[in-house]
């Protein structure tokens, strides 16, 4: 069946236009030496085990569509460990989540800037929607600008501004209407995951594509219409070559 000429597209964030090579370990150890320094060390098996506690009540969360806020998430991760009563720690805990990482240590997906810049120049409304973590969608947008793409999105549809999760049809509506292409058969969004963007865009009726390039799912699950490994091939799927 033939579809629509695709007047927009939406990139889902991790694990497609940035790599999960920053580790939660980074975060993980920053929060253990806050503890250390506030004098609640504690061995580090059990606050491993914490931290899997938290990792896992959010991973339900999300699969729920049930949004998590970093307030929630180190809420959360307090009680586990039983260091709750500690609002000086807990808040140490949330200001390292807005802080983020260093955005230099994080890997782009390749090809990333020049498929941007290809589908600007040919007519494109670009735009993200992205199922945040337990880092926000301010601090995902800093690392978009520290690596000159920011400005290169029409409009963004974080789940903690939406306040729903992919698959739902909610967000890929904000996406929609934000995007001002009107009609959902004109649109196409990729990302790695096929429970959350493929199944998502597919139930829309928009282009779905999986991207490969960092992150290979093999869930057992239905797959994009296409699967792209590099950025740079999107003009081209996209008829723009």
């Amino acid at each position: 069946m033939s579809r629509s000429p695709i007047r927009g597209i939406t990139f889902d964030f991790w694990n497609t236009l940035v790599a999960e090579t920053v580790s939660a370990d980074h975060r993980a150890d920053r929060w253990y030496s806050a503890m250390e320094r506030q004098g609640r060390g504690m061995d580090r098996a059990v606050f491993d085990a914490a931290l899997l506690e938290m990792w896992v009540w959010f991973q339900g969360e999300w699969e729920l569509n049930r949004v998590v806020s970093p307030e929630a998430a180190t809420e959360r991760f307090a009680r586990a460990a039983g260091v709750d009563d500690d609002a000086a720690l807990t808040d140490e805990f949330l200001s390292s989540i807005h802080e983020g990482f260093d955005p230099s240590d994080m890997q782009i997906a390749d090809g990333i800037g020049d498929a941007l810049e290809a589908l600007r120049s040919g007519g494109i409304r670009i735009g993200i929607i992205c199922d945040v973590g337990i880092t926000p969608s301010t601090t995902l947008r800093r690392y978009l600008d520290h690596h000159g793409l920011l400005d290169q999105f029409d409009h963004w549809s974080f789940s903690d501004d939406v306040g729903v999760y992919k698959p739902d049809v909610r967000i890929f509506d904000h996406a929609l209407s934000g995007l001002e292409v009107g009609d959902g058969a004109a649109m196409a969004h990729i990302g790695d995951l096929r429970r959350t963007d493929v199944a998502g865009a597919r139930r829309h009726g928009w282009l779905a594509l999986r991207y490969s390039g960092l992150h290979d799912d093999q869930a057992d699950l239905e797959d994009g219409h296409h699967v792209v490994a590099d950025h740079r091939e999107l003009p081209g799927l996209l008829g723009l070559t």
